[in-house]
C-alpha cells in the first residue's frame, strides 16, 4: 500500500498519547497522520477543533468514531483516503482494548501500552476459569472468533439457526490440540484477561509505571507477563519486546531503549 501504520492500543488511562507523543517527538523525521479511534457510546469526547496544534507535530489529525460492526469497512477507507494524499506516509493509530480493532486491518507495528498491575488477576485469568474460556470457546465457532479475534460480535437479526451442539472435549482430544503449535498460542492468549490480549500480538508491550499501584503481587503479575511475551516470541517467531518504564521520562535508560526499539516503526511508508 505504501503507507506504513502503528496501532498503538491498550487499557484505558495507561500512557498510550505519551508513547505516541515520545515517537513523534523524537523519532518520526516526517510527521505522520495520527488517528484515535473510539468506540461509537463509549462516552469520550472529542476534541474542541479537529485541527491540531503546531505543537503535536502531526501531519493530521482525525477522531474516529466508530461502530463494530463497520470497523473492517471505515478504517481501510480512511486509510485509503490518507495513501492518496500521502503515498508513503505514516499513521499512528490509538485505540482502546478493543477486540474488534485488532484484526480490523494488517498493521504493520502493533504496540501495547498497560500501567503497572496491581493484581495478577487484573491481567491474568485464574487456571478455572482459563479452562471453562478455552472449552466455551472451542465449543462454538461464532465464540471462539469472538473471544479469540474479536469477530461476530453481534449476531445477524436473522440468525435463528441454533449453535450446533457438540461433545465435550475429551481430555486426550484437548492435550492432542495443546500441543499443537495453534494450540499453544490460543492457549497463552486464553490465560489473558480479554482487555490484555493484544498483549500476545504486539511486537512492543510497555507497562508504564507512572500509571498503576505498586503491590506485593505487583512483580510476580510482571514476572508472568515477562515469561509470556518471552513463550510468543519463541511460538511465533516474532522480535516481541517488553519494557518497564515511563514514557514521559524519555532519558531515563530504559525508556531509551524502548525508543530504539520503537525506532523501526518511525520509518515511513516504502
Amino acid at each position: 500500500m505504501g503507507l506504513s501504520v502503528t496501532f498503538v492500543s491498550g487499557v484505558r488511562r495507561s500512557g498510550k498519547s505519551a508513547v505516541i507523543q515520545a515517537m513523534v517527538d523524537r523519532l518520526w523525521k516526517v510527521a505522520p497522520h495520527y488517528i484515535r479511534l473510539v468506540k461509537a457510546g463509549s462516552g469520550k469526547v472529542a476534541p474542541p477543533t479537529p485541527v491540531p496544534p503546531p505543537e503535536c507535530r502531526v501531519a493530521s489529525a482525525r477522531w474516529l468514531e466508530f461502530e463494530e460492526d463497520r470497523i473492517f469497512e471505515i478504517l481501510p477507507e480512511v486509510l485509503a483516503a490518507i495513501h492518496r494524499r500521502d503515498r508513503f506516509g505514516s499513521v499512528v493509530i490509538e485505540a482502546d482494548a478493543d477486540p474488534s480493532l485488532r484484526c480490523a486491518y494488517p498493521y504493520d507495528h502493533r504496540v501495547f501500552v498497560m500501567p503497572r498491575p496491581a493484581s495478577i488477576h487484573e491481567v491474568f485469568r485464574d487456571p478455572r476459569r482459563a479452562a471453562h474460556e478455552l472449552q466455551r470457546a472451542l465449543d462454538d465457532t461464532a465464540a471462539f472468533a469472538s473471544e479469540i479475534f474479536g469477530l461476530f460480535t453481534q449476531q445477524p437479526d436473522d440468525a435463528t439457526e441454533p449453535s450446533e451442539e457438540r461433545p465435550d472435549v475429551t481430555a486426550t482430544q484437548m492435550r492432542g490440540f495443546l500441543y499443537s503449535p495453534l494450540g499453544d498460542e490460543l492457549a497463552t492468549r486464553i490465560q489473558l484477561q480479554q482487555p490484555y490480549h493484544g498483549l500476545v500480538e504486539s511486537d512492543v508491550v510497555v507497562v508504564n509505571t507512572r500509571m498503576g499501584e505498586q503491590t506485593p503481587e505487583s512483580d510476580e503479575c510482571l514476572r508472568r507477563i515477562g515469561r509470556l511475551v518471552a513463550r510468543v516470541r519463541g511460538v511465533s517467531g516474532r522480535h516481541a519486546e517488553l519494557f518497564l518504564c515511563d514514557p514521559w521520562d524519555q532519558n531515563g535508560r530504559v525508556c531509551q531503549k524502548l525508543l530504539k526499539a520503537l525506532k523501526p516503526m518511525c520509518e515511513g511508508g516504502t
